[in-house]
């Protein structure tokens, strides 16, 4: 058995708390867990392997949670250069596995109870090792803020899945309602074997087949890690479209688990827990007068007041400010999109910033000098580099700093610093097993990322 999960999207329903380079999956919303790292718990089982299929610029943030759950030496990455749906991505993890290997196929943006989900998976893995390909189906009467599924029962909790309903409008769910049958929503969760999906993909999408046999032919294999390229030249669907509305002899189990698609800020709210008046503070202190049914997200510093207000979400990031009420949520995308006109930077990246070696956040920018405060994970280290056109100071703030400069070696305590020059090597590390936090100052006219030469990097970054 496989785990393939699913972590491509960017989360834009999300914004400005999810960012292309750091998308809600990898977010710590609930306490220190991510819903990546949630959906790890949920999934683990002694023999089971994983695949990630996630963008190639996540990898490192992928890793983090896999070795967080002591699941390195059973996970494959798939790495994707473009994100182009479900369909491709099913695809090309099918691909990667042998014929009679059954995968599992699970989004990372779900909440759900792990007791449940095993007993419905149990049910999965017997039919597909009698060549049968799954849904898990949350049970709903329709309404539109799901894609559904209307099944007919067949036995031993089975359902067969009679056609796939597209978000309906009013009209539509009257209609549905009056010609009767069994309700699901289509919760992304699959099971199948990988041969009989991709001979299922060979009869109802077979140039989506040959396009991802040829990326997955020319990709590069890395020891765990498949990297594929040009996947900007693949046709974009889902799996929904693309198969299974296609797709004759489906299966449904329902699955009854408490489930919940965390797909945008009233089903964030709807996952924590909330005051008397219903109001869900996610991070930071909050005072409400007459406010009811709201959510808010802020540093944990700073207090919000809320006055007369309902049913809104008010979601103060470090450059950028969200407020809306939930009636108008359907319209976060485009807002997003005018956003990624006006500022594209901030569709991107935090002033907080992660890397594979801890993270850095910018405090304070000007057009000739930076400050920055960087965290270096314990046991990790930057690359050896140097700037052509900046000059750093670096002042140790907590912990002992392991740097190296020119052809020396220096141990840096706590308010001790040390002065970088323009042109010079350098390498800054954390040999110990406490945090190290660094206030940076940087001199210069360029004073961007792009003013790194690495000569030497425990990542293979370029």
């Amino acid at each position: 058995m496989v785990h393939v999960v699913l972590s491509g999207g960017s989360g834009k329903r999300l914004w400005p708390l999810s960012r292309e380079h750091f998308p809600k999956q990898f977010l710590k919303l609930y306490g220190e867990q991510s819903l990546f790292g949630l959906a790890l718990k949920r999934l683990k089982s002694p023999h089971a392997k994983f695949l990630v299929v996630c963008n190639e610029a996540h990898y490192f943030h992928a890793l983090e949670e896999i070795a967080k759950a002591k699941l390195e030496e059973r996970t494959q990455f798939l790495l994707e250069s473009a994100g182009k749906n479900t369909m491709n991505a099913l695809i090309l993890a099918a691909l990667s596995c042998e014929s009679e290997e059954i995968l599992v196929i699970s989004p990372t943006d779900h909440l759900m109870d792990q007791e449940a989900f095993n007993e419905a998976l149990k049910t999965a893995l017997e039919c597909a090792k009698a060549n049968q390909m799954l849904l898990f189906g949350i049970a709903k009467k329709p309404s539109n803020q799901y894609g559904f599924v209307r099944c007919a029962p067949v036995q031993n909790g089975v359902y067969e899945v009679l056609d796939f309903i597209e978000k309906p409008n009013p009209e539509e769910i009257a209609k549905l309602q009056q010609e009767g049958g069994d309700f699901y929503i289509n919760s992304g969760m699959f099971v199948f074997k990988a041969g009989v999906f991709l001979q299922a993909c060979m009869q109802h999408a077979p140039q989506m087949l040959e396009a991802c046999k040829k990326v997955h032919h020319h990709a590069k294999k890395l020891p765990a890690i498949l990297k594929c390229a040009n996947m900007e030249e693949l046709e974009e669907g889902s799996v929904d479209i693309c198969l299974w509305q296609k797709c004759k002899g489906l299966k449904l189990i329902p699955l009854d688990a408490h489930w919940q698609d965390v797909g945008h800020f009233a089903s964030l709210q709807a996952s924590l827990p909330a005051d008397g008046a219903g109001n869900v503070a996610h991070n930071n202190p909050l005072l409400p007068l007459h406010a009811k049914n709201n959510y808010t997200y802020a540093t944990p510093d700073k207090l919000v007041c809320l006055l007369g207000l309902e049913n809104c979400v008010v979601v103060d990031s470090k450059d950028a400010l969200l407020v809306a009420t939930k009636a108008h949520l359907d319209g976060l995308k485009a807002l997003v999109a005018c956003v990624g006109e006006e500022y594209p930077q901030l569709l991107k990246t935090y002033p907080l910033q992660y890397r594979p070696w801890g993270s850095f956040e910018v405090l304070l920018e000007h057009p000739f000098f930076k400050v920055k405060l960087l965290e270096i994970t314990p046991h990790k280290r930057l690359s050896l580099q140097r700037h052509q056109h900046r000059s750093e100071h670096w002042v140790v703030v907590e912990g002992v700093a392991s740097v190296v400069v020119g052809k020396q070696s220096l141990s840096v305590p706590t308010n001790e610093s040390v002065f970088i020059k323009q042109g010079q090597i350098h390498r800054l590390g954390n040999d110990t097993n406490e945090p190290l936090k660094i206030l940076e100052v940087q001199c210069g006219e360029i004073l961007d990322e792009n003013d790194i030469e690495r000569l030497q990097d425990d990542y293979k970054r370029p």
